[in-house]
């Protein structure tokens, strides 16, 4: 039986609620969806959510509220999935990248500060692999500049100095299957400033303002399907990120000490929305992720170096320590109902392999 990489936590509750959305016959963007954004800012702090159809399309608004476009410049990390540098190339301008620390595997001020150039319209900040990000550092080295803070990974992880999602502008969250609540597809845009929260509403819903069609826009809506499942899941989200750390914690117990483990900043607490591994010189990453599979234990790709990407091919930066991460990373199994048996049948499994 394959030991999987991640599997969503679904109860009765979630499919309880999902079956009274189905028999109201509101299926669109209704009282759920406002209830699910309200518990969502407020756990996070802040005044106004706008729940969108996808993190991607978070990404995408926020860019636009901030009035990024042809000719400017967005301040990217390099190691990531490559949402955040795509949103900013759709949005036309050209992404700035920078890279990790080795530990965090997170971008840090000093390296953001240096990016900086006149054209620089926009910062994302990403809490790599739910992971925070040092925020009052980046904030400092950044000073006026917008930061779009990249919390997809981040629900319930913690900054030293308050919840991740609270960075910047706008934060914004992904509800896919793999992160910590999930509303099978879905997405969210956070801020303070109600104006900006206004734009959001009008842009997820074909740029309508008080019915009257103001300027072109898409349909990034969420269903209210989507919103009862995530309601669902905010209920028991404590026990969700509970026992994430349980395991990662027990993972840090067994697994080789070869491997390199990504370290959580100073105060700062993570969620564990993955956890990956770094694997020591010698050893194939594609290689090690086939063999994990043959033993039982479905492996992933930890990350991307997104400047080496097809979408990037040729931009001519070099970032020495995301292409490390990249090549040599590995996500291993890690969920709620994962037993702590199979976390040390993962180890054992990666161990056997690396000395094989």
């Amino acid at each position: 039986i394959l030991i999987r990489l991640a599997k969503p936590w679904i109860g009765e509750d979630e499919r309880r609620e999902v079956a009274a959305v189905l028999e109201s016959g509101q299926l669109v963007q209704g009282p759920l969806v406002e209830r699910f954004e309200m518990a969502v800012a407020a756990l996070v702090g802040r005044r106004h959510a706008v729940a969108v159809s996808s993190g991607t399309a978070a990404l995408q608004l926020a860019l636009k509220v901030l009035q990024v476009g042809q000719g400017d410049e967005v301040i990217c990390p390099a190691l990531s999935w490559p949402s955040p540098a795509h949103a900013a190339r759709l949005a036309g301008a050209k992404v700035q990248f920078v890279d990790i620390d080795q530990d965090e595997w997170n971008s840090g001020g000093d390296a953001m500060r240096a990016a900086r150039t006149g054209s620089t319209k926009a910062a994302i900040v990403i809490d790599q692999l739910g992971n925070p990000a040092r925020a009052d550092e980046i904030k400092e080295a950044l000073g006026s500049l917008p930061i779009i803070e990249d919390a997809a990974c981040a629900l319930g992880s913690r900054f030293a100095s308050g919840p991740c999602g609270s960075l910047g502008a706008i934060s914004c969250l992904s509800f896919h299957p793999r992160k910590i609540v999930t509303t099978g597809e879905g997405g969210m845009c956070l801020t303070d400033d109600e104006e900006v929260a206004d734009q959001l509403r009008m842009l997820r819903n074909h740029g309508q303002l008080r019915g009257e069609f103001v300027i072109a826009s898409g349909n990034f809506r969420m269903t209210e399907i989507a919103a009862a499942l995530g309601l669902a899941q905010l209920r028991r989200l404590d026990e969700i990120i509970g026992r994430r750390r349980q395991l990662a914690t027990l993972y840090r117990k067994v697994l080789s000490p070869e491997l390199s483990l990504q370290q959580t900043p100073p105060g700062a607490e993570s969620n564990y929305q993955t956890f990956g591994v770094i694997l020591p010189q010698g050893h194939d990453r594609n290689a090690t992720r086939d063999k994990l599979r043959d033993r039982g234990v479905e492996a992933g790709l930890l990350s991307f170096a997104i400047h080496k990407l097809g979408s990037f091919v040729g931009n001519g930066s070099s970032m020495p320590i995301s292409e490390h991460v990249a090549a040599r990373g590995i996500a291993l199994p890690l969920y709620p109902q994962m037993k702590n048996a199979e976390v040390e049948e993962v180890a054992q499994a990666l161990d056997g392999i690396l000395h094989e």
